[in-house]
């Protein structure tokens, strides 16, 4: 049974030149669902993808506006990690993460480093660095929208439809609001969709030539996923295992896979030694083994339980994170990898057992970071693992596939999926309820990992969980309703798209107001930058820390400090090392400031200090 609106393709077909499926001596007729595709007059292509430049401009114009407040590193000690590693690949002074704070083990990997190592090229200014990350940061996250759009043309939008639901989907927080921010998250909900992108043109490809070149692009995405995240080596198996099956079953493509096999192997090694090289630079005491953590947590019938659980937890923020739309999504993926489709015609390239492909590849790598993501952490982050950071990119993609389905499916497989939504959500948030609480912190420092249900629950003390989850359900049951009523009247597709994005661009003003203006008032009034610029560090001089200062000082130092590499001493045990001219120390609660270094020599004297802050300069 197909949808009364909906144009059916003869089992007859060939390829138009943009890619569109016609059937051979015949053309479609009848009324097309809504945004379904249309073929576009040849010679006319320009002006769209002048369309698509102008738009990813607006998306690296929003996001470099949303940032500008941004002064210091806040996430810490993600974004310090970063940038001090981006700097060791430029050649600059390295740090010691060891003992700084409770993640000091833990490695940030290469691959984000390596994209905004060039920053230091120009400059070794500490603030004009992390300018110049947050702009590459906006130029590479806006990439979401020409990738999204691409993704929606091949699932069967028309070219508007495509562009609006593109456009909308960069502005959803879990692709929009870390860019905001020197980490790995920034670019990773890209990476996701230009990976799935490139294997599914491994798999449609019509020569040669497009099969080799996408598989060898897929492949370096696959290593370079690998060396920017450890959420990078499940994509790196996911294509390793795509690539074994259509090898197995498609002669054609042996050749190219095995071209894939070998970029893989060779782009991947590359990651590992760049990852080898940084933690000797960086971790003098070695570093934490998440496999290790991982093996671990699943070495027992309560741990294999509990990993159950917290990927429940994952799988409800993904829901929530996108205002249920994601949901759609991955409900409509499940039922394409289990049934083959949703008895509608779907892509625009490549026939069903291609899309099948695909829906298992994302489902499976959906279940597989939301399984070993939290699983992987310490014991002690208990709350991490109802955090949405760790499927921010097949948040985005979900979300795209979900807009086609309200926008192409008839209306009994959008009840379907609504219906398998509300019910997966449902029992997620009673599970994440149980065992993280039935309220999720959102005060100051814990904003960053629980932004959205704060947005949804408009409360940034304590968020509930079960208040968050009926939000997004309710707005989940506004889409549907509106895009039902959309097949009758189809002014309401276009209220549809921008109420979405309207709450999306609220999320993200409310989550840039609430963590990242709010961290930079407070990181000023710590006097993070004055603090370092106090010792006023001349060529060849060293300065050293002493460890009562607080981990997120000692942390920034490291950073702000750009000359030279920070060391550290306890100024109570032990005199200052050889050569050391200025040192940062801790000023004791109730205390004169003479009291953060008792036993300092006649010829050091304090200049500067900061009593909120708690820190005391001194200088020989």
């Amino acid at each position: 049974m197909t949808n009364r609106n909906e144009t059916v393709l003869p089992a007859a077909s060939r390829l138009e030149a943009d890619g569109s499926a016609v059937a051979v001596g015949t053309r479609p007729t009848g009324a097309r669902p809504i945004g379904a595709a249309a073929d576009a007059p040849r010679g006319r292509n320009w002006p769209f993808a002048l369309l698509l430049v102008a738009g990813w401009l607006v998306q690296a114009g929003l996001r470099a506006w949303f940032s500008r407040a941004q002064v210091v590193p806040l996430d810490n000690p993600d974004e310090t990690a970063y940038l001090i590693a981006a700097r060791v690949l430029a050649g600059g002074p390295a740090a010691d993460f060891s003992g700084i704070t409770l993640y000091h083990s833990t490695l940030y990997q290469g691959g984000y480093p390596l994209l905004i190592t060039p920053v230091y090229w120009f400059t070794s200014s500490p603030t004009a660095v992390y300018h110049g990350v947050l702009l590459i940061n906006a130029a590479v996250s806006a990439a979401v929208m020409p990738l999204g759009y691409l993704a929606c043309r091949r699932l069967g939008l028309g070219r508007p439809a495509a562009y609006a639901v593109a456009m909308i989907a960069a502005l959803l927080p879990a692709g929009f609001f870390f860019s905001e921010y020197a980490i790995a998250d920034a670019i990773f909900p890209v990476v996701t969709l230009a990976w799935l992108l490139a294997i599914h043109s491994w798999l449609v490809a019509a020569s040669p030539r497009a099969r080799y070149a996408a598989a060898i692009g897929s492949a370096l995405l696959s290593g370079y996923a690998y060396a920017v995240h450890p959420r990078g080596l499940v994509l790196l198996a996911g294509f390793a295992a795509v690539g074994a099956f259509v090898a197995w079953r498609r002669p054609a493509v042996r050749g190219s896979a095995a071209a894939a096999a070998l970029t893989l192997a060779v782009t991947a090694g590359a990651g590992w030694t760049l990852n080898r090289y940084l933690a000797s630079a960086l971790y003098a005491e070695g570093t934490r083994s998440l496999s290790g953590q991982l093996v671990s947590t699943l070495g027992s019938v309560y741990g294999a339980i509990h990993v159950a659980e917290m990927a429940g937890g994952q799988l409800w923020r993904l829901v929530l994170d996108s205002w249920g739309i994601a949901g759609i999504g991955l409900a409509a993926a499940v039922a394409v990898a289990v049934r083959g489709g949703l008895g509608w015609s779907t892509a625009r390239r490549g026939g069903p057992a291609d899309l099948r492909i695909m829906a298992w590849l994302s489902v499976g790598v959906t279940v597989v970071i939301a399984s070993t993501a939290s699983a992987a952490l310490p014991p002690h982050q208990s709350l991490t693992w109802a955090s949405g950071r760790y499927l921010d990119g097949m948040t985005v993609t979900f979300f795209l596939v979900g807009a086609v389905v309200l926008l192409r499916a008839a209306v009994r497989p959008i009840l379907a999926c609504t219906a398998c939504v509300v019910g997966f959500t449902l029992l997620a948030a009673v599970t994440v309820a149980v065992y993280a609480g039935t309220s999720l912190p959102t005060e100051r420092g814990r904003r960053f990992n629980f932004g959205e249900p704060a947005v949804l629950t408009q409360n940034w003390k304590q968020a509930s969980v079960m208040v968050a989850t009926a939000s997004v359900l309710g707005l989940l049951l506004v889409w549907v309703y509106f895009a039902i009523l959309a097949r009758y009247l189809r002014i309401l597709t276009c209220v549809l798209g921008a109420a979405v994005a309207a709450v999306s661009l609220a999320a993200v003003a409310q989550l840039t107001a609430y963590c990242s203006v709010a961290d930079n008032a407070w990181a000023r009034a710590m006097g993070i930058t004055q603090m370092a610029a106090a010792g006023r560090l001349k060529p060849g001089e060293q300065i050293a820390v002493a460890h009562d200062l607080t981990g997120v000082l000692r942390l920034a130092q490291t950073f702000e400090v750009s000359s030279t590499r920070v060391q550290f001493f306890d100024p109570l045990q032990e005199p200052p090392p050889d050569g050391v001219t200025v040192i940062d120390a801790g000023w004791p609660a109730g205390q004169p400031a003479r009291a953060s270094w008792p036993d300092a020599p006649a010829n050091w004297r304090i200049v500067a200090s900061n009593r909120f802050g708690g820190w005391v300069v001194w200088r020989r």
